[in-house]
Formats: structure tokens, sequence, C-alpha cells
């Protein structure tokens, strides 16, 4: 016969080993034992001596009870075991009186409960009771002892219904989707810090950068630079209002012209790669949002794909769940229905 952890895990389709959590092993062998417990707690009167085993002790000395199922008291008269009357334990003192109706003799013995132990009057006679058990059941077990078979199979779905319960449980915890919003949230703080520095305002903004904008030395600077002296050279009088490209024309001194145009263009061209310098620049910062954004985009996808698992699998063990809940109530109440 299967184990009730290869039961279970057939039922449930949850891979339960010593490396697991929720459930672990041994709270398998917990939800085992608590539907032992709560399928004796609804059998029928003539099963339940199934689940008993004899106690026995001295009357005059109580004896602590396990459960509060309690069968079949007998006291010893010497020769036969005379089966004792159950009375309530305000009467324990009439009993003694042989002038009481209810008097308990050793033909007529009787017994009562009180603060969780059991006695018997009259004292001194060896005392027998059935009482019920309710079984440790551990999840590498494949029977329960004292227990009727009929209501065994009761116990792995018990324990299936609560397996399943502990798993929807830890569904709405997933440490990967937490790790995945975690790392989401860096992304995108990082995208701000690097669009940030486009604001003029901070420090490190590239439109804030001295080097970049202002000094002598930045770029744009340099690209008025070039721009001017192109400029200059063409129609600003350098190095002279006749020699400039406008004046060389003028003049129809076609080689003057000549070189000012080729040192007009060579300044553009220097206006060019200074402008191309800053534009990289400022290129770096967009790619590094790009490069953040598409990061934390890629984190929100993964977490829109687990989720979608994890709905799938959350839908599917709450269908079990329900399922496996209906056949165990519909057992239990067919285990009652057959009482006599």
């Amino acid at each position: 016969m299967a184990t009730f952890q290869a039961q279970v895990m057939a039922l449930t389709g949850i891979n339960i080993s010593s490396s697991s959590t929720n459930p672990t092993e041994a709270q398998l062998t917990q939800y085992l034992t608590d539907g032992a417990k709560e399928v004796i707690n609804h059998l029928p009167k003539h099963l339940l001596p199934l689940c008993s085993a004899e106690q026995s002790f001295t009357s005059g000395t109580p004896d602590t009870l396990n459960t509060g199922k309690v069968l079949n008291v007998f006291r010893n008269d010497g020769d036969i075991k005379q089966p004792c009357r159950q009375i309530d334990s305000s009467y324990k003192g009439r009993v003694l009186d042989s002038d009481d109706m209810d008097y308990a003799s050793v033909t007529d013995p009787v017994y009562y409960i009180e603060n969780n132990t059991m006695d018997v009057i009259p004292n001194s006679g060896a005392v027998t009771y059935s009482e019920v058990q309710h079984p440790d059941v551990v999840y590498s077990a494949d029977s329960i002892l004292i227990f009727p078979d009929e209501a065994e199979y009761l116990v792995p779905l018990y324990a299936s219904v609560k397996s399943l319960q502990s798993l929807l449980a830890n569904k709405s915890g997933n440490t990967n989707i937490t790790t995945a919003f975690v790392l989401l949230k860096a992304a995108v703080d990082q995208a701000e810090t690097a669009a940030n520095k486009f604001e003029s305002s901070i420090v490190d903004s590239v439109f804030g950068d001295e080097d970049t904008f202002i000094t002598a030395s930045s770029q744009l600077a340099r690209v008025k630079a070039a721009l001017d002296d192109a400029e200059d050279v063409i129609n600003g009088d350098e190095p002279s209002a006749t020699t400039d490209a406008y004046g060389a024309q003028a003049n129809e001194d076609i080689e003057l012209v000549s070189s000012a145009i080729n040192i007009a263009q060579s300044e553009i061209r220097r206006a060019q790669a200074h402008l191309q310098e800053w534009v990289a620049i400022g290129d770096m910062r967009v790619k590094e949002v790009n490069a953040a954004l598409s990061e934390a985009q890629g984190y929100a996808s993964e977490i829109q794909s687990r989720l979608a698992v994890d709905s799938t699998e959350y839908s599917w063990y709450e269908k079990q769940q329900a399922k496996l809940q209906s056949d165990y109530d519909r057992g239990l109440s067919l285990l009652k229905g057959g009482a006599k």
C-alpha cells in the first residue's frame, strides 16, 4: 500500500519531501494526525470500539484520561468483571451510603469522571476500561493502528485539503516576485537618477557642466569660436577687409578667395567635431536612461509572467482543494449515516 505521503502527493500534485516547504513532512504528519482525530470525533458508536484500547487501574486511585470517550468500564469483584454504571461526580458521596437507592456495591459498581480523571466505587478493585485513542499518524506510514479500515481513506483526504491550503497561503508571498519587484524599483530609480542629470539645477547635470557650456574650453564654446572664425574669414575682415573671402572676391583674387573658403571649411569641420562631442556626452545620459528603463521593463515582464504562472497554478490548486474538501465531507457524511 502507498504511504500517506505518496497518497497526498498524488491527490494534490504537491511535491512533499525533506527539503520542501508549505507543507513540510512535519506539517504533513500534523495534518494526518489532526485528520485522524477529526474522523474519530465523527465516528458512529459501533465503530468507536475499533479505535479504543484497554486501560487499567485500582479503584480509589483516580486514573487520568486521554480523551473524553470512555467505553465499557468494569470492576472485578473477585470472580468476574462487573460492568460499572456511570454517575455524575456530584453523586460520588451518596453511592457510599448503603441506604441510598444508588448505593454502589461490588456487584453493582459505579464510575464517574471528574477533573480529567476517572474513578470507580467501591474502592480497591481491579478496574479495566476501553478508552478511545487518538493515534499519531506519521507521513511515511501506510496504515493506522487501532483505526477502522472503512474510515482510513478520509485521513489522507483531510491532510490533502490542509496541504493545499498551506500551499495556497504560501502562493501569496512568492519570493521570486518580491525579488523582481525590488530589482524593478532599483532600475527605475537608476533611470530617474540618470534623467535628473539633464536638469540644469543639478551640479553633475550635463547642462550644468561648465566644461560643456560655460568655460572657454567647453564643447559649445569651441563650437561658437570655430563658427565665429569661419564667419570672420568669409566676411568679417579677417585678416583684413580686402583679404577676407568677400574682399578677395571683390578684388577678383581667386587664390585668396579659395584660401579663405578652405579656412572657413576647416573651422566649420572643427565646429562639427566639437558639436558631436557635446552630443555624445548628452547621448550617454540618454543611453543610461534607456538601458535602465529597458532593465526595468524586463523585470516588469518577469513579474507579469510569474504572476500569470502563479495565477494558473493557484486556480488549479484552489479547485482541487475544493474538490477534495467535497470528497472528504461526503465521505464523512456517509460514515456518519451508517451509524447503527
